[in-house]
């Protein structure tokens, strides 16, 4: 009973992963991406199949460029990721480099996790997190941005959410087959930083918003009670679906404490090698790319939950011990014992051993629950 109520909720997990994929599409439209206006159309000769990648592209290696259109999302991992021609989807992609070339045109939003990006054509929304991020191009709607440096020579269609230590907007003339020889937001600039960034006049055309990042105890403290807030929450939740879809895991947790540490240990340190190793496989084949991705996001949460699953099961084999029964009392000593595990790991550097070994173990107890075991017959 107790594995099939674990695969039922390993299905539920890769249905919702799979319904969290983007489902963004291009709309029809035909855009001169050498034009100074990104909305302005023409007529563009028919893609051949080519020329043309149906449907989602997943990419990895050293230096990638995109010179072809793709019908889809775009998933990169790689050292340079160059686009330079239409992305009909969403773009997700974790590189030191990404650069969207003056050809280029992303028809969605742009998700990237690098240290330099370079937007020198067409994206509806970015979304990056980055050490330098320059706009030569036009951000069609909104930018979101966490940097170092922020320069602006080209054009933000609508409003910037920045978090940077310098913003500069370009405010001379520029090369001449840039899209705009001055830095513009057309909208709202609402940016955080150490101190007040001075902006060109005629630079934000909407308002600018300033909020100043405060290292005051004050900050830290909430900081603290939202982690505290987030792991109880995260806690209470799988223990009720436990004991909704996996009671007998529950009245197992006691077994796999006392008698099962080394091989759960085992299980931890192991499950991550493996699944990376098969992660690079995975891709490599090419066929097999979709698998990979979804093997890797199922590690990340198992990581994500590993922490609560190692409580409710040290929170069982305490209970078993205090022989406490009912559900009320094993709950209120869950969240009890729950506060004391977040508090251990905020000891410094015991902290950070501590809580690896419970991402380990919790982990490990996961993975050796929902394997199959034979049965020992008379």
């Amino acid at each position: 009973m107790l594995k099939n109520k674990w695969k039922i909720i390993a299905l539920l997990v890769a249905i919702i992963l799979v319904l969290m994929l983007p489902t963004v599409r291009a709309e029809n439209e035909t855009v001169n991406q050498t034009s100074e206006n990104p909305e302005a159309s023409t007529t563009k000769e028919p893609v051949s199949d080519e020329n043309l990648k149906k449907g989602d592209v997943y990419l990895t290696g050293d230096n990638i460029t995109i010179d072809y259109v793709v019908d889809g999302n775009l998933f990169v991992f790689a050292n340079t990721l160059t686009i330079n021609s239409q992305i009909g989807g969403d773009v997700f992609v974790v590189a030191n480099s990404v650069n969207v070339g003056e050809e280029g045109y992303v028809f969605s939003n742009l998700f990237a996790l690098a240290n330099n990006v370079d937007i020198s054509g067409v994206v509806y929304d970015l979304y990056t997190s980055a050490n330098n991020v320059t706009v030569n191009g036009y951000i069609y709607r909104d930018i979101r941005v966490i940097s170092n440096s922020l320069n602006i020579n080209g054009i933000v269609g609508r409003n910037a959410f920045v978090k940077a230590d310098a913003i500069n907007f370009a405010t001379g003339s520029t090369e001449e087959n840039q899209i705009s020889s001055k830095g513009i937001i057309n909208g709202d600039l609402n940016y955080t930083a150490y101190s007040e960034i001075s902006i060109p006049e005629g630079s934000v055309t909407g308002t600018t918003n300033f909020t100043k990042i405060d290292n005051s105890n004050t900050f830290s403290i909430q900081s603290y009670i939202l982690s505290l807030g987030r792991f109880l929450a995260t806690v209470a939740i799988i223990w009720l679906i436990c004991l909704w879809l996996a009671p007998k895991f529950l009245s197992n947790a006691n077994n796999l404490v006392s008698k099962k540490s080394f091989p759960i240990l085992g299980y931890g340190i192991l499950t991550p090698i493996i699944t990376l190793i098969a992660f690079v496989i995975l891709l490599l084949l090419g066929i097999t790319s979709t698998v990979a991705i979804l093997a890797l996001a199922m590690l990340f949460l198992a990581f994500a939950i590993s922490p609560s699953v190692f409580v409710i099961a040290l929170n069982q084999f305490i209970c078993n011990k205090l022989k406490i029964k009912k559900s009320p009392a094993i709950f209120g000593i869950l969240i009890l014992l729950s506060i004391v595990v977040w508090g251990i790991t905020l000891i410094p550097y015991v902290g950070f051993i501590i809580s690896l070994l419970i991402f380990i173990y919790g982990l490990g107890i996961m993975v050796y629950s929902i394997i199959p075991k034979k049965e020992k017959s008379k």
